[in-house]
C-alpha cells in the first residue's frame, strides 16, 4: 500500500471555536500526514469519513506542530451531535488536485480583460471556488450574464485597489508626519 493511501483512524471530541465545530488531529497522525504531504505544507488536504459520513477537508495548523480540522455542519447536524461528542474519524491524505474549474463563459470574459484575469488567478483557491459557486447558483442565463459582468468588474476594482496601496507603500510616509 502506498503511504498516501494509508488510512489514519482515530477518535476525537468535537470542540467549538466561535461558531465552528472542529476536531484536533492526534499529534502523531498530524506529523505522519505532514511528513507525507511535505514538511513545508501548512494546509494539508485530506478526505475520509466521520462516523461513516464522507468529508473532504483541509488540516490547518493549530500551533506546536499540531493540526485541527473543521467539521462541517452537514455532518454534525446529520449525526445529531454537537460539542463534546466523540466521533470516529478515518482520514486519508488527499492527493487529487483541487483546482477550481472556471466555466467557459467566465473564462472568456476574464480573458477579454487581462487585468481581471490576472487578479482572478491571484486569488486563493478557496475564494476562486466561492466565486464560481456564486456564478453557478444563477438560475437564469440573464442573471448568470450579470454575475459574470459583476465578477469582472470586481476583479478590476480589486486590481486598482491593490495598485493604489502598492503606490502608497512605494511613495513612503509624507514629510512632516503627514501634515501639510
Amino acid at each position: 500500500m502506498d503511504s498516501t493511501d494509508q488510512p489514519y483512524l482515530f477518535a476525537a471530541k468535537i470542540q467549538k471555536i466561535w461558531i465552528m465545530r472542529v476536531i484536533d488531529v492526534p499529534r502523531d497522525i498530524g506529523k505522519a500526514i505532514a511528513r507525507i504531504a511535505g514538511e513545508n505544507k501548512q494546509h494539508i488536504p485530506v478526505h475520509g469519513w466521520i462516523e461513516g459520513l464522507p468529508f473532504r477537508n483541509t488540516l490547518v495548523p493549530r500551533g506546536g506542530g499540531n493540526y485541527r480540522m473543521h467539521v462541517h455542519s452537514r455532518i454534525w447536524r446529520k449525526l445529531h451531535i454537537d460539542v463534546g461528542a466523540a466521533v470516529e474519524v478515518t482520514m486519508h491524505l488527499d492527493v487529487e488536485p483541487r483546482e477550481a474549474i472556471v466555466p467557459p463563459d467566465l473564462a472568456a470574459e476574464l480573458a477579454a480583460t487581462p487585468r481581471a484575469l490576472t487578479t482572478f488567478n491571484s486569488l486563493t483557491l478557496a475564494l476562486r471556488r466561492q466565486i464560481i459557486t456564486f456564478l453557478e447558483a444563477a438560475k437564469q442565463s440573464r442573471t448568470r450574464d450579470k454575475r459574470i459582468q459583476l465578477i469582472t468588474k470586481r476583479m478590476l476594482e480589486r486590481d486598482a485597489r491593490h495598485k493604489k496601496i502598492a503606490a502608497r507603500k512605494k511613495k513612503g510616509p509624507k514629510p512632516n508626519g503627514g501634515k501639510s
